[in-house]
């Protein structure tokens, strides 16, 4: 898992970077399994290798090597933390047209990772043709994936579902924003169709995969329609709420949307006071995170939560100084509380 994580980082960084960016990095495609291969200058002076496998659209899953290159050839393995062995070695034949990616040879029994076979290097024009296709799959996939949700979804838990919907278009917004190559905020314009680049219908391809991911998982079965339990979002947030024999609600809010950002925090509790049951079931917790730091109690973060069969809704007001780069507010699916190993 840490290695996916690194992997993963790696990935993020690749295709949000000005290095890495399609016209100076050369890209490779295996159009038969819709993987991509792109090679890009890695740690004292090694080149690094990262297969993005796109089966489905907007997939953010990557395999990251690193090696040695000596011209038309290239000897790699998969990057790993310090101390961990990278397994199987690899080798490249590479040429201005494709590589061939197949095992280093002597090995015994070595495992594919997925990544052997041949990949041909794709200019930026068709670059951008992929990357638009792979955003319309992956679009279509989510549509699908509501229609088919309408009914596999608990009765309890579609008014989540109509929210989520609501609330999608910015939501998406706000993952695109975060990785775009595009300027963004005051003084600047939203890149039109005809602007984006590649890097920019990836970016929105794969927010648009965490949103049917996040449709199409459902809730544990033993989730349950009170308050406590812990809840995932569509990518990087989560909350755990708890209660205490006191009566009162504790909840954790957090986020982590960035690679390489830490983690962002942020603690509320909920008097007993503070909390009711509507006559529809939904149960409504609002508060004011008090903090000694914040002299003006208008500007004091307030959290509300809103559980509707096993999904909770959160909004927040104030809570930028204590967001990072990401945010707090969505729909989060539920799950239960973990029990304690024995």
């Amino acid at each position: 898992m840490r290695a996916f994580s690194l992997s993963l980082v790696l990935f993020w960084v690749s295709w949000s970077s000005p290095a890495a960016s399609p016209a100076e990095a050369p890209v490779y495609y295996d159009e038969a399994t819709k993987r991509y291969l792109t090679l890009e200058a890695g740690d004292f002076g090694k080149t690094r290798v990262l297969v993005r496998f796109a089966g489905d659209p907007g997939s953010m899953n990557v395999w990251t090597g690193q090696g040695s290159r000596s011209d038309k050839e290239m000897f790699f393995s998969r990057m790993v933390n310090e101390g961990e062995d990278p397994g199987v070695q690899f080798v490249a034949k590479i040429s201005e047209s494709k590589i061939e990616v197949d095992f280093k040879p002597q090995q015994k029994a070595p495992v594919d990772a997925g990544i052997n076979g041949s990949y041909r290097r794709v200019n930026d024009s068709k670059l951008l043709q992929l990357a638009k296709k792979e955003f319309q799959a992956a679009d279509e996939r989510l549509q699908n994936s509501l229609k088919a949700g309408t009914r596999s979804w608990d009765r309890k838990d579609r008014p989540a579902l109509d929210l989520w919907k609501e609330q999608w278009p910015a939501l998406r917004q706000k993952w695109v924003d975060l990785f775009s190559s595009q300027p963004s905020g005051a003084g600047s314009e939203k890149a039109s169709v005809t602007d984006k680049t590649a890097k920019d219908w990836v970016n929105v391809a794969q927010a648009t995969a965490r949103g049917y991911y996040f449709v199409e998982t459902l809730p544990d079965p033993k989730t349950g329609l009170g308050w406590e339990g812990d809840y995932f979002d569509l990518g990087g947030a989560h909350i755990n709420l708890r209660l205490g024999q006191d009566g009162k609600l504790r909840a954790t809010l957090v986020n982590y949307r960035m690679p390489g950002d830490e983690a962002a925090t942020l603690e509320a509790t909920f008097q007993p006071e503070e909390m009711r049951e509507e006559k529809n079931g939904t149960l409504v917790a609002e508060a004011v995170v008090k903090d000694a730091e914040v002299k003006e109690e208008a500007q004091q973060a307030r959290v509300r939560l809103t559980k509707t069969g096993r999904y909770l809704q959160v909004e927040t007001e104030n809570t930028r100084r204590y967001a990072g780069r990401g945010w707090f507010d969505g729909i989060y699916r539920g799950a239960p509380v973990p029990v304690p190993a024995p």
